[in-house]
């Protein structure tokens, strides 16, 4: 089990850190777990959490070649 700070994550999921605290708030991203006086992010819910966008988002139509 790996743990994440918050620069680790944002570099992960392409987001700045306002985002994802917002995200947070809505509910549409994971908690951190607080220890210490710090924010941290199990990995492997930030994986799982960027495999659901993945498979969430709409299929691209075919291009057609020229």
């Amino acid at each position: 089990m790996k743990l994440l700070r918050i620069p680790e994550v944002c570099e992960r999921v392409r987001r700045g850190k306002s985002t994802i605290y917002s995200e947070i708030k809505k509910g549409t991203f994971p908690a951190p777990l607080k220890q210490g006086g710090g924010n941290f992010w199990l990995e492997s819910e930030i994986d799982a959490h960027l495999q659901k966008l993945i498979s969430e988002r709409p299929a691209s139509p075919p291009t057609s070649a020229s």
